[in-house]
């Protein structure tokens, strides 16, 4: 029994890392300007060893007003998005789907957003997240600009 699940783990992992792999574009730094004064950045590693590690930060009066440290790579031997918000613990957001252009995380039980997509746009990245937030239909988009990493 144990030789089959592992088996079954390692088979999974084996897709997740191909998955992770698919997902080259996203490496490197990426920047959007939703408001005068403020400034929303994204920096990721690309993928190695089945894993993409990310940070992002929003600056708005030159004041660092949110942080975020992401991961996209295999929990349980499934693709996830998980992400450590501020100071806050981990959440994580399973994959529901990729493809060459695109991949869909999500977490159904949590507040909001309830699911995260990124999705190739020409030159450049659409980052969204969607979900339900007190009881009401909600989504955000962040359309960002490859931006040269300093």
């Amino acid at each position: 029994m144990r030789i089959l699940a592992l088996m079954l783990c390692v088979a999974g992992c084996a897709m997740a890392q191909e998955e992770a792999a698919r997902l080259g574009w996203m490496a490197g730094c990426w920047e959007t300007r939703p408001a005068p004064g403020v400034s929303i950045e994204e920096q990721w590693m690309k993928p190695a060893g089945g894993v993409l590690l990310g940070m992002g930060r929003t600056v708005k009066g030159g004041r660092t007003v949110f942080t975020e440290f992401q991961r996209i790579g295999p929990v349980n031997g499934k693709l996830a998005y998980t992400a450590r918000i501020g100071t806050k613990g981990m959440t994580e957001f399973p994959l529901l789907r990729v493809s060459d252009g695109e991949i869909v995380f999500e977490n159904p039980a949590h507040d909001f957003p309830q699911r995260i997509v990124y999705r190739r746009n020409g030159e450049g990245m659409l980052a969204r997240i969607e979900g339900v937030d007190k009881g009401k239909a909600r989504s955000e988009e962040f359309p960002y600009a490859r931006v040269r990493c300093e």
